[in-house]
């Protein structure tokens, strides 16, 4: 169903294909625009793994001249003759005519000489020009997100600058005359905004920057002039709160006033029902329930794979993960029913019994995993193998 309602959406947006050059250093968990070819083998010569000795493995069980020591970073031409080895340090490159390296604290010498055992396994240390990459190889490919591992790869072939994909500029508000910021003194009657911070907080462990614009009382022309100055700069625009039918919730109308067409009224499931998305050329909003639990698991369902869709990254939206369930659970059939639970051990067991509302944060905060029944599902039964989606 998660699925039938992302397709919903990725059949009305268009990828975004505006490019830029980024340096490296400033490429992190962007992405990749084009294919990265290597431009060198990897080792670019062949080496020594490690700190050793360097001699032809013919030469097992025999005693052999050490010739002298070769460093990392010298560049000239070693040779070795037939009773002679070479001291080498790691990542120095190996002379000629040696093809395994054995390893410093292995070694018995003395007075220079090396006294090599008769069983060494021929090769060993020895790393070979481009065992690891081959120039023309392809390192990274178009829509993979660089990562810092990935990084350092494309610092290993001396790559400074990387084209990458451009981001949406993405606005940020609450709306609702209940709300006060958390920096703010709120009575017994108000309620903290804490949507804002939790969602903005996940699209930036997602990769994705925003701007917060504040929250919009519930009052029609403040609410249209909102959105109005945010369409002027932002692509992409979320916000919690005037999702439902309530009586002071003005969102459907004033985005159909202004051209934007619905792609869906609700989702259904459990919680986040009260969630529609909306379009108009190459803008998106997405207008989240109010209560936070809601607000915040179809920020993660929905928003999340869509800017990732947007920007054509290629890797899986959810890190999926089998488990054992924990108990027995009644479920209510004809809907998704989200239920957040912990994962260890390759169990999983949901948290307060999942007798929690949508207006909860605890049990969220408690979460690692979430799991999403089938319409059909009416109960889940103890030792049942389910899948799972990590959170964040």
């Amino acid at each position: 169903m998660i699925n039938e309602t992302l397709n919903l959406i990725y059949n009305e947006i268009k990828s975004i294909n505006l490019k830029k050059i980024a340096l490296l250093n400033e490429a992190l968990n962007e992405i990749c625009a084009k294919d990265i070819i290597a431009i060198k083998d990897l080792p670019c010569f062949d080496n020594s793994a490690l700190d050793g000795y360097a001699f032809n493995h013919k030469n097992a069980g025999k005693t052999l001249k050490i010739k002298g020591i070769i460093y990392a970073g010298e560049k000239r031409e070693f040779c070795l003759k037939d009773d002679e080895c070479y001291k080498i340090m790691t990542g120095a490159i190996m002379p000629k005519g040696a093809d395994t390296v054995l390893r410093t604290e292995d070694a018995n010498v003395k007075n220079d000489v090396l006294f090599l055992p008769n069983e060494i396994k021929k090769f060993d240390g020895y790393r070979l020009k481009g065992e690891e990459v081959t120039k023309g190889k392809i390192l990274i490919e178009k829509g993979e997100v660089l990562t810092p591992r990935k990084i350092m790869l494309l610092a290993s072939q001396g790559i400074n600058e990387v084209e990458i994909y451009k981001k949406p500029k993405i606005a940020l508000f609450s709306s609702g005359d209940e709300l006060k910021e958390p920096w703010q003194k709120a009575d017994e009657y108000e309620i903290y905004n804490a949507n804002a911070s939790g969602i903005e907080a996940l699209l930036k462990n997602n990769g994705f920057k925003s701007k917060y614009l504040g929250i919009i009382k519930d009052e029609p022309s403040l609410i249209k002039e909102s959105f109005e100055n945010c369409f002027k700069e932002f692509d992409f625009v979320i916000t919690s709160g005037g999702a439902s039918a309530g009586d002071k919730d003005y969102m459907d109308e004033i985005l159909k006033d202004f051209g934007f067409k619905e792609i869906f009224d609700h989702v259904n499931i459990k919680p986040g029902r009260p969630t529609k998305c909306f379009i108009k050329d190459e803008k998106i909003v997405f207008v989240l329930a109010g209560n936070p639990t809601a607000a915040y698991l179809l920020a993660f369902l929905l928003v999340i794979p869509t800017l990732k869709k947007l920007i054509n990254q290629n890797d899986d939206f959810f890190e999926i993960s089998k488990a054992k369930f924990s108990g027995n659970l009644k479920l209510k059939s004809g809907r998704i029913n989200a239920i957040l639970g912990i994962y260890d051990d390759f169990c999983f067991k949901v948290i307060d019994d999942n007798k929690f509302g949508s207006g909860t944060i605890s049990p969220l905060a408690k979460a690692t995993h979430l799991y999403l029944s089938n319409l059909d599902k009416k109960e889940l039964k103890d030792g049942e193998i389910i899948e799972i989606l990590k959170l964040d």
